[in-house]
Formats: structure tokens, C-alpha cells, sequence
């Protein structure tokens, strides 16, 4: 099997790590890789030098994207849309990466100024139409696999595949337990999770875990791997306990000279070090402590949520893939906020809480932006959201993962993009598919709602069948401070990831040239 492999980052210590499993197995004659991060990327080659020898086939994107031209001309963009835009559009691969999308210090802060203008966008989109392409041409690969989708190339691939009838393979977690799946396509619900849904063969081994999934949530949390906990203190800060000031001192200036000696500074996926420093150690905090001076009065009491009629709206971090990609064209949550504010039935009031990742991020005007939004009122982001699923008459997302435990508890839910839980039943989980239907929406989920706990085995039952036990972030990425559900090593977990890798391609691959790319998006 030829594998053209999207990594971002860390993801491309994983993604080799698979292929050399792979190899040895004897299922990968070539592999291709589109890379971002160019200081990852030279720091994985300099720790691990045999991969420049093994001869992939390599696509960088901060070539692609430093590289200036003149925009492609009308008929020229025409053409690639009809040939690959499909549902999705050829533009959203820009709106898909915050790189280009948003504001140069997006990583730390919510930054809507525009980096690029029209015409280097374009040019940079056809550049990457071109580049892309022309690796397809050269690796002709049988299945392309990716992590989620967060940068340009990686849409891009996706749409070029699919366009060509090649095999997908997207892995991106389940938000069940340590469960990862692979799909065919970006957005949810995937149709292999939808075939699963349907399948009681598939289903039946995994119907006493669902059991237990669904108990063990309404009993005790639907916390699930990589998840971070709330908390009112910057998810981006430094970490004192681990190291000296002189100390967190010198690390910063010796990444900030490799950071000037690798070029990584023409990378849009490269944060300048000493700026992630100011941020984290000072920024950031002081943003955070001046939040919870400022909004201490306007909190909505945890003592009052038993006693008050409300929605629930979790915020999302920004920018990620989950309003990016999934949640286009919600993006702009005041907006969604201010529309559910306006047409709540007249006995509730909004309750909106902050991403953990996003405290320290956001400016005092953007709360102050919500507060003056009639029926709108925010908790403490340190508030656990289970208390307010379980004092809310209904939840509504754009495509968080709070809708699932608010669905296994007993909550209505509206969604508003594209996610796995509207595989439920609309009398349980709502899609809003017309923003002007939202009214009659709200109205009707509420005086139809009813809890169908076979519904809800057979969702985490297909889930189950339909993925693997894998520690994604806290082991394979390496993340921080995040929920995990078990101890484990890289070397089994990606291995594991390798075997469910061949599984799933086994099952895709003899449809996947035939299945119709107008299916579900």
C-alpha cells in the first residue's frame, strides 16, 4: 500500500512511527508526507536523522506558503472548483487553518486581524492546489491519512483524494473514553458511523461496554481522554514548579536562537518563543486575574441554577477545527449566542461558560460584548459544566462535546454544526439546519423531547465497534495536563494505531472506488 500521511507537528513522530510498523508488516510499499511546523519538523529530523534517508515523498507547507506569486486568474480558480470543491468549497481550505484565517498571535489570544490580503490568499491556495497535485501525481498513493483537519494541505489533500476516489482515512477522537476513529470523511457523523448504527452483528459485542459507558457517565463524569478540566487560570502559562525564572530564562532565549537559526520564524505554524513567554508568564495571567476582579458580580450564582429556567452554551476555544471546519458558518459565537438569546422561549435566560483553554485569552470587551446581550448571563469558568447540564432545560453547541453527556444524562440539545450526537434522535438531539427556524426548533425539541435509552446504546455501541483504544493525546501526542484514562507506552500505542490503520482500509478500501464523493460531508 502506498500512504500519503498529513502531520502537523507532533503527529509526524506518530504518523512515521505507524509506518515503520507498517513496513515491517509488509503493508506499505511507499509513503508520502505533507509536514507543518518547521521547527518540529527540524527538530524531529535532528533527533531522528534516518527518516531524511528513507526517500519519502515530502510536501512542506511553509514552502508552499512563503512562496509569492500573482493570483491565478478567474477561469484558472473555476476549473479547480468544479474539480475539487465539491460540497465544501475550494476556499475553505484557507478558512480551515487559523494560520492563514486569523491573526498572526491567534495561538495565544483571540486575534481576528487578517494576515494576508486577497491576492496573496489565492495565490497561496493555488500554490497549494498545484503543489498538492503534483504529489498525488508523483507517490500515487492508495489511501490518505490524517489527523482532523488544521492546516491548508491537509484540506487540500482531502479534497484531491476525493476527487481521485482514493481511500480517506481521517483519525479524530470519539470523546468516548480512550476511543479514537478513523472516517472518510472531515465531518461528522462519518458514513462508516452511520453504517455501524445500523449494524446489530457489529454492535453486539460492544453493547455491555455501551452499558457501562452510559452508566458510568450519568454516575460519575463523561470526562474522556485529552479533555481538558475547567479551571479559572490560563491553560497557557509557566510552569514555575518545574523550572527556575533563570532557568525558564535561558530555555527561552536558546529556543528563540534556534527559533532565528532554522528560519522557523518564516512559518506561519511557528510561534515566536519569546512571545509565547510574555504571554504565558504575564499576558495571559494578568488578563485572567483581571477577568475574575471584573465579572465576580456579573457571575450567575451556582446557588440559583436549581431554581432558574435556562440553556446552557459552553463556549469554544479559538480558533480549532471545531468552528473552522465543523461549525462553518457559526464562527462568530456572539452572534450565535445573541440568536439563541432572541429566541428562547420567554421563561429562560442563557448561560454561557468559557473554554478552559481560552481563559487569559480573551479581552474584557468580549464579555462585555455577551453581558449586554438581553437573557444573557456567563458562570465562572471554573464552574464544573456537569452541574449546569444537570440544571439545564436544555443545552445547545455548536459542535462541543458537552452535547454527548448532556444527551446520556437526560438533556435536550441543540447543534448547530456538523457532529457525531446528530446521529440521535431529533427528539433528543436537534440539528439546526435554518437559523430561522430556531424558534420553532427550541419550541418543539422541548415539548417533544424524550430520552430513548436504545437509541443512546446503539450511539456508543457503533462507537465502540466503529473505533480503537488508543491514548491519542496524552500518549502519543504528548499532551499536558489532560485527562487520561490509563497508563501507557508510545511504542504500544502506536503500534495499535498501525493494526487499526490496516482494519479499517481493509474495510474501505475495495468501495472507496465507487463510493460517490456527494455523499455525506
Amino acid at each position: 500500500m502506498r500512504i500519503l500521511f498529513c502531520a502537523q507537528s507532533e503527529s509526524l513522530k506518530v504518523f512515521e512511527s505507524v509506518r515503520n510498523e507498517l513496513q515491517q508488516l509488509g503493508q506499505c510499499d511507499a509513503a508520502g508526507f505533507i509536514v507543518s511546523d518547521r521547527w518540529a519538523f527540524a527538530k524531529y529530523t535532528r533527533d531522528n536523522p534516518g527518516f531524511a534517508s528513507q526517500g519519502h515523498s515530502l510536501l512542506k507547507e511553509w514552502e508552499v506558503t512563503a512562496k509569492t506569486a500573482a493570483p491565478p486568474d478567474a477561469d484558472w480558480l473555476a476549473s479547480k472548483e468544479a474539480q475539487l470543491g465539491g460540497d465544501a468549497g475550494l476556499f475553505g481550505a484557507l478558512v480551515a487553518d487559523r494560520r492563514l484565517w486569523m491573526g498572526p498571535d491567534c495561538t495565544f489570544t483571540q486575534d481576528y486581524r487578517r494576515r494576508f490580503g486577497d491576492d496573496a490568499m489565492l495565490s497561496i491556495l493555488a500554490e497549494g492546489v498545484r503543489r498538492v497535485e503534483a504529489l498525488f501525481d508523483e507517490l500515487r498513493p492508495e489511501a490518505l491519512v490524517g489527523f482532523i483537519c488544521v492546516t491548508f494541505l491537509d484540506y487540500l489533500a482531502y479534497l484531491v483524494a476525493r476527487s481521485r476516489k482514493l481511500a480517506v482515512l481521517n483519525l479524530r477522537p470519539t470523546r468516548i473514553s480512550d476511543r479514537v476513529s478513523f472516517a472518510t470523511r472531515l465531518n461528522d457523523p462519518a458514513p462508516e458511523f452511520l453504517e455501524a448504527m445500523q449494524d446489530e452483528i457489529a454492535m453486539a459485542p460492544h453493547r455491555e461496554a455501551a452499558r457501562a459507558h452510559i452508566q458510568r457517565v450519568r454516575e460519575v463524569h463523561g470526562r474522556y481522554e485529552g479533555v481538558v478540566r475547567a479551571s479559572d487560570k490560563p491553560a497557557l502559562k509557566l510552569n514555575r514548579a518545574r523550572r527556575s525564572p533563570l532557568a525558564a530564562l535561558r530555555a527561552t532565549i536558546a529556543n528563540h536562537r534556534d527559533y532565528r537559526r532554522t528560519l522557523s520564524h518564516s512559518d506561519n505554524h511557528v510561534v515566536n518563543p519569546t512571545t509565547m513567554l510574555l504571554h504565558s508568564a504575564v499576558i495571559n495571567p494578568m488578563r485572567a486575574r483581571l477577568s475574575r476582579r471584573s465579572l465576580a458580580a456579573a457571575y450567575f450564582p451556582e446557588t440559583k441554577l436549581a431554581s432558574t429556567r435556562y440553556t446552557f452554551f459552553p463556549l469554544h476555544t479559538e480558533p480549532e477545527v471545531s468552528l473552522l471546519v465543523y461549525g462553518r458558518p457559526y464562527v462568530n459565537q456572539i452572534e450565535v449566542i445573541r440568536a439563541l438569546a432572541m429566541c428562547l422561549p420567554a421563561d429562560q435566560i442563557l448561560l454561557v461558560k468559557e473554554h478552559p483553554w481560552m481563559v487569559g485569552k480573551r479581552s474584557m470587551d468580549y464579555y462585555r460584548s455577551l453581558l449586554n446581550i438581553p437573557r444573557v448571563r456567563l458562570v465562572k469558568p471554573s464552574l464544573d459544566a456537569r452541574l449546569l447540564i444537570q440544571n439545564a432545560a436544555m443545552v445547545a453547541v455548536i459542535t462541543g462535546s458537552i452535547a454527548l453527556e448532556a444527551a446520556i444524562i437526560g438533556r435536550p440539545v441543540l447543534t448547530f454544526g456538523d457532529c457525531p450526537y446528530n446521529a440521535l434522535p431529533p427528539t433528543m438531539v436537534r440539528r439546526v439546519t435554518d437559523p430561522r427556524n430556531l424558534v420553532a426548533d427550541a419550541k418543539d425539541l422541548l415539548r417533544s423531547y424524550g430520552r430513548d435509552d436504545a437509541a443512546l446504546e446503539r450511539y456508543v455501541a457503533a462507537s465502540f465497534a466503529n473505533s480503537e483504544s488508543i491514548q491519542l493525546y496524552s500518549t502519543l501526542l504528548a499532551k499536558a495536563n489532560v485527562h487520561t484514562e490509563r497508563s501507557s507506552d508510545f511504542e504500544g500505542e502506536a503500534k495499535t494505531l498501525a493494526h487499526y490503520l490496516l482494519r479499517f482500509y481493509s474495510q474501505i478500501a475495495a468501495p472507496a472506488a465507487t463510493r460517490s464523493i456527494d455523499g455525506v460531508w
